[in-house]
């Protein structure tokens, strides 16, 4: 498959800018520029430095940071020095581009914005201590650094005393879309450093991201639906989600970066919804080509950061969170399901890339982004089974991500391709992403048509191949179809053959009634009716066979070594399959089940998994524990056949104990507090004498 970045980004024509290093040493020269009124303020683990810039312009700021006060430039030295930001650093660029006037930032969600004249820079704390900041001017145009240190001007004379937590994101302004739809408009101030609780999300310094939320309908709990905006979305657009979907929240994300337009920083070029080399400088498009150095996913960590932000802060169930998009925002959203997978509970991806490489008319920027396809450098992510960094091109191929995290809880994904798409090309490689999405049992339905890029052409109406969001759920098992014996044929990869459109997983759908017990697990399977284009296709089936991975199991979950027995009864409950296996770990699959049109229920059991020890074929339910969010951390519903204690252990994604909590229930329905040992993902695990109960709980 041959792409290009040109069918998402807009196009410009750039000024060359030369990429000047920061002079760190002291240079004679009558260059003397000098912000004044430096102030800090101390909010939501971040600090936020503002001051008043010198006239003139191309200017650079450098800040630095000491935790003694800065009297004398000889101070001034590299270790120091956080970041930089350039011209206009108090301006919100992307709402300035569609909003009518210049649009300035707030740094509180009830203040008034800044001033033109003003600077900012936003970092996040990394120490519990008092530092003291200065800002510096640096000439671009000579490439000469002022150093000049004026206590009460542009130097701290008080330390600001920091603290280490989590940030928010700060509410900038409500914008109304078409349909009297209202966007709320939030900013990420991010920066280059690392901390336990929010990752570097920028890599030269401090800047402020846009997303924004919108709320539709009304219900107890939300649901949230994440769109990736492609470049077309202007701000005063509406939500990037058909209207048909209601109560729910609506979170529209950017790719964007201020890369220069013309002769000043603007609107230029995104990064494929990924990220970009930690030295890439974000204000230009002349940055060198990169040999070292790791490529973070800088767009991946602030969009999973905003949605855990929404989840925590707004009425928003967190077990239903959804991405969709479309070409290059739908690899987008499909990236985030994949390096976030507990997260997120369903992707729709229409016309996306699987993979990304820097070839094409945009090639040059993209290897300054990610470096040349020969480095493979080094990423952010990493190997889940050795814990070592993947190179970036692994990172950015979906196809070796999903198998990477086969044994993972992956989310659903629903795809649509189309055999006359000349951007994404309908080719082999679409056809090995199939391969890769059916080998590595991964849930969903993929769809193709003779659609091209803009979906011109489409056989599949949008509601045919539109998942149903809101039945999905990270915390609710669901059958992985693989291997169905009526799959329509997509071909060898030439546009030419195999069936003109089709499905794969098309004809199958199951209750979303579900038993998941510690012992047994229950669901009831079909195959359903295939439409296309609004009407029923002329290939119908009564039956087929096909393989089933159960993923997402809760309670269900065997031990390597125990022996698993199976059934498969039809809608008059005949028994018309079944067999045993042991199971030896990893994803759990059944091949070559008969399911039919009229229904099939496929029972599962855990052989000797009672409290008397004695094999049955009848489905029990021992004691099992159930976990509610509460204001501290969780709450513990126990319910035991007898009396006895246990233990609660948790432990963090690296095996390391956090805490152990001693517990003793009695017969019947016991209640206990698990305290929240900080924000992330951590396993929780229910250890008695009789049984035990491990689950994945989102703190």
């Amino acid at each position: 498959m041959t792409f290009t970045a040109t069918h998402y980004l807009r196009k410009f024509s750039y000024a060359l800018i030369l990429l000047i290093p920061i002079s760190l040493c002291h240079v004679a020269s009558s260059f003397g520029a000098i912000v004044t009124d430096l102030k800090a303020t101390y909010r939501n683990g971040q600090v936020f430095l503002t001051w008043t810039n010198p006239a003139g312009s191309q200017f650079q700021y450098n800040i630095y940071r000491s935790t003694a006060k800065f009297t004398t430039s000889s101070q001034l030295v590299t270790s120091k020095l956080m970041g930089f930001v350039r011209d206009n650093s108090s301006q919100n660029i992307q709402l300035s581009a569609d909003l009518p006037g210049d649009v300035y930032y707030k740094i509180e969600d009830t203040g008034l914005p800044l001033s033109s004249t003003q600077g900012l820079y936003v970092i996040t704390c990394t120490d519990n201590l008092p530092f003291f900041y200065a800002v510096t001017v640096t000439d671009l145009t000579t490439s000469v650094e002022s150093k000049t240190v004026t206590v009460g001007k542009n130097s701290l004379s008080a330390a600001v005393s920091e603290t280490v937590a989590k940030p928010r994101p700060v509410f900038q302004q409500t914008v109304t879309a078409p349909g009297n739809e209202f966007k709320d408009y939030y900013t990420q101030f991010v920066n280059n450093q690392e901390t336990a609780l929010y990752p570097a999300m920028n890599s030269i310094g401090s800047f402020g991201f846009n997303f924004y939320l919108t709320k539709r309908g009304s219900a107890t709990s939300y649901p949230l639906i994440v769109v990736y905006e492609g470049s077309g979305a202007a701000i005063t657009s509406g939500a990037g989600l058909d209207g048909d979907i209601t109560n729910c929240y609506v979170m529209g994300v950017y790719d964007w970066l201020p890369l220069p337009n013309g002769t000043s920083v603007g609107i230029g070029d995104g990064t494929y919804f990924a990220g970009y080399h930690e030295n890439f400088n974000i204000y230009t498009d002349q940055n060198p080509i990169p040999v070292a150095g790791t490529v973070k996913m800088y767009c991946q960590r602030r969009y999973i950061e905003a949605i855990r932000w929404a989840k925590k802060y707004f009425p928003i169930d967190s077990t239903r969170v959804y991405t969709k998009g479309v070409s290059a925002s739908g690899y987008g959203a499909l990236l985030t399901g994949i390096f976030f997978p507990d997260e997120i509970s369903a992707v729709y991806a229409t016309v996306e890339p699987m993979f990304v490489k820097p070839v094409g008319s945009k090639g040059e920027l993209y290897e300054e982004m990610w470096g040349a396809s020969s480095s493979n450098l080094n990423s952010d992510i990493t190997d889940p089974a050795t814990g070592a960094p993947l190179s970036v091109y692994q990172a950015l191929d979906a196809r070796t991500m999903v198998n990477l995290k086969e044994n993972f809880n992956l989310p659903l994904l629903f795809d649509v391709h189309g055999k006359k798409d000349v951007t994404i090309t309908w080719s082999s490689k679409i056809i090995s992403w199939f391969d890769s999405l059916e080998s590595n049992h991964v849930g969903g339905v993929f769809y193709w048509d003779q659609r091209n890029h803009g979906g011109d052409g489409k056989n599949f109406l949008p509601d045919e191949t539109t998942p149903d969001f809101f039945r999905y759920r990270s915390n609710k098992a669901y059958p992985a179809f693989s291997n169905c014996s009526v799959n329509q044929d997509p071909g060898n990869g030439s546009p030419s053959s195999g069936a003109k459109y089709g499905a794969i997983n098309g004809y199958l759908d199951w209750d979303d009634s579900i038993t998941d017990n510690i012992c047994d697990f229950t669901i009831n399977v079909s195959v359903k009716d295939f439409y296309v284009g609004g009407v029923l296709d002329p290939e119908q089936y009564n039956s087929c066979s096909t393989d089933i991975t159960f993923r997402r199991m809760q309670n269900f979950n065997p031990a390597s070594g125990q022996t698993i027995k199976w059934k498969n009864f039809d809608a008059s409950n005949t028994k018309i399959q079944s067999g045993s296996f042991i199971y030896t770990g990893g994803l759990l699959t059944i091949q070559g089940l008969t399911v039919n049109k009229t229904g099939n229920r496929i029972e599962l059991k855990i052989a000797n998994c009672n409290k008397a020890g004695k094999e049955t074929d009848e489905w029990t339910s021992p004691s099992r524990a159930t976990f509610t969010h509460s204001a501290q951390g969780y709450s513990m519903e126990l319910m035991s056949a007898e009396q006895g204690k246990g233990w609660i252990y948790l432990y963090d994604l690296t095996g390391r104990i956090v805490s152990r909590q001693p517990i003793s229930f009695s017969a019947g329905i016991n209640n206990f507090d698990i305290a929240s040992p900080g924000n992330g993902i951590f396993l929780v695990s229910v250890q008695t004498p009789a049984w035990t109960q491990t689950v994945k709980l989102f703190f």
